[in-house]
């Protein structure tokens, strides 16, 4: 990840407007996240209450909005069957935020509801640093900083996953070619 000059960095609400529907595109075939998501679906309860935060380029400015505000926040005390953070809690938040947002999360969840956690797992705070092209404010927890917040506050933890994903994100007019990296992704699956 390249460093980048303060004055020109994004919030999370502007950086996914910047990609816009490309953004689809550029990891349409993430299959780490669709087998996460084909995990989950084959174990919710027909009728199962979901929710959603993602880096999706169509809600990521109502979801963004949200958790700038709350994160994730849970209307009127409901509980979920099942809860999703995939890559939402990068940009523009710092290793606080992020550790308080799964706390929370696991207070939204039903008795055994599930949690699919995924992230760029690098241990940084606040880092400048260049995605795709775009200047942006990152924070984020090493695989091992994950598992323990996931344990402080009280899930129990299925199955973790490691994989790598090249965005197609040149090919998707985002970026230029050099300006995309093979990304580490880490998949954390728990229960309440």
């Amino acid at each position: 990840m390249a460093p980048t000059e303060s004055s020109q960095r994004l919030d999370a609400e502007a950086l996914f407007d910047s990609v816009g529907q490309a953004y689809e595109s550029a990891f349409a075939d993430c299959s780490a996240q669709r087998a996460s998501v084909t995990w989950l679906l084959e174990r919710l309860p027909p009728q199962a209450s979901l929710a959603i935060s993602c880096c999706d380029s169509q809600r990521s400015r109502s979801i963004i909005r949200e958790d700038r505000h709350q994160r994730l926040r849970a209307a009127n005390g409901k509980q979920y069957d099942a809860i999703t953070v995939y890559f939402s809690m990068i940009a523009s938040v710092t290793q606080e935020q992020i550790r308080e947002s799964i706390a929370k999360i696991y207070s939204w969840l039903k008795p055994d509801g599930l949690f699919i956690f995924a992230t760029v797992p690098i241990s940084g705070e606040n880092m400048d640093i260049a995605w795709m092209g775009r200047p942006i404010v990152a924070s984020s927890l090493s695989s091992e900083e994950v598992l323990e917040v996931m344990k402080a506050a009280k899930f129990e933890v299925l199955k973790v996953e490691n994989s790598k994903y090249l965005p197609r994100a040149a090919q998707a007019g985002i970026c230029k070619e050099e300006d995309v990296w093979e990304e580490e992704h880490l998949f954390v699956y728990a229960r309440k």
